[in-house]
């Protein structure tokens, strides 16, 4: 490792001469660079034939060299303006008034100002005597009377900071919200004032009476109009009512007509149904009894069939003992047995036959 005829080595002189850059820096920055503040703008003036230079900077570093550079720092912010004045009015009444308007300055113009001013104090002497300039012009404008009169009295005090506005901005200064509060009017004025109002007010009361009074007759005549309608109305529902009471009384009795008169139909119509099915009951029970005298005629005429018949009647019959002479005739020929007996055969066939009898006891000898 070589060293020097100081007897450092290299690494021992890069050293040295780090550590003095940084001394040298930090002097610098000590020295030369100034710190802007958060809730302020700084302007930095260069003192040779340049001037003010023409920007503003923000919070933060800016390099100051003593003897070459000035910084001069700026508030941004709103200030309150607060001012007494006594403005005589156009009707020759002095009135006592407190002031509040607010100014700043312009954002991004404190290089404009910093070359007219050299503080905020002397920027409020400046609003404060434009204040007075416009408050003496414009408010002065007003009547006493217009103090009290809410939309008057604004719309003259936004005039005049409109008129401030427009003449220091070219100053690069704003003014904005003026405030008219705690008026104190003229004692004369005062005593007028009152007076005026009493009588205001005394007109306002015999007003109120006349319409108290107008409002009680009307009152009386609604209420008198509210009853006869109230009485006409209940006159119309009676008659309502009679008339509803007359047309349900006419209805019911043409309900029970019509009730009597339909039942009467629907009788005649059951009883000619009746009679209707009765003569067809009776036809059929003749057609009935045709038919079997016609099927029975039929039977008649079989071969074999008196003989039946005749058995039938003679089962039908209850005689005691008969004797007959087998002598004379055949007692096995039914024919001769029947006439023997006093039957008439032909009678017995034209006659109807019997109804099926009990069977009682017969004795054949």
């Amino acid at each position: 490792m070589e060293e020097n005829r100081f007897g450092l080595t290299r690494a021992g002189c890069m050293s040295v001469g780090l550590l003095f850059a940084v001394v040298l820096g930090v002097l610098i920055s000590w020295t030369c660079m100034d710190k802007i503040p958060a809730n302020q703008i700084g302007v930095r003036t260069v003192l040779t034939s340049s001037g003010v230079e023409k920007m503003d900077h923000g919070p933060g570093f800016i390099m100051a060299i003593p003897g070459f550079h000035v910084v001069r720092m700026w508030h941004p912010a709103w200030f309150n303006l607060k001012e007494t004045l006594q403005v005589r009015g156009s009707d020759q009444s002095t009135t006592t008034v407190d002031i509040s308007v607010m100014w700043r300055i312009a954002p991004g113009r404190c290089h404009e100002v910093a070359l007219n001013f050299r503080d905020e104090e002397h920027i409020k002497q400046l609003v404060k005597n434009t204040l007075n300039k416009y408050a003496n012009e414009i408010l002065a404008q007003m009547k006493t009377e217009d103090f009290f009169n809410t939309k008057v009295r604004n719309g003259k005090s936004d005039e005049a900071q409109r008129a401030m506005d427009e003449k220091l901005k070219p100053a690069g200064v704003e003014v904005r919200h003026m405030l008219l509060r705690n008026i104190i009017y003229d004692p004369k004025f005062e005593k007028q004032l009152l007076q005026k109002q009493l009588a205001g007010q005394r007109k306002s009361l015999e007003t109120a009476k006349g319409q108290m009074a107008g409002a009680q007759t009307e009152t009386e005549l609604i209420r008198k109009n509210a009853e006869a309608e109230v009485k006409r109305i209940e006159e119309n529902k009676k008659q309502e009512i009679e008339n509803l009471s007359a047309e349900n009384e006419r209805k019911i009795g043409q309900i029970i007509q019509d009730a009597k008169f339909q039942a009467a139909e629907v009788m005649a119509k059951a009883d000619s149904t009746r009679r209707q099915k009765l003569a067809q009951a009776e036809l059929l029970k003749a057609s009935a009894a045709a038919t079997g005298t016609e099927l029975m005629s039929k039977v008649y005429e079989k071969p074999g069939a008196p003989y039946y018949f005749a058995r039938k009647a003679l089962e039908g019959m209850k005689l005691g003992e008969l004797e007959v002479n087998s002598s004379e005739f055949n007692p096995l020929e039914a024919s001769t047995l029947l006439r023997a007996l006093g039957l008439n055969l032909r009678a017995t066939e034209k006659a109807t036959p019997p109804q099926p009898a009990t069977h009682g006891d017969t004795g054949t000898k």
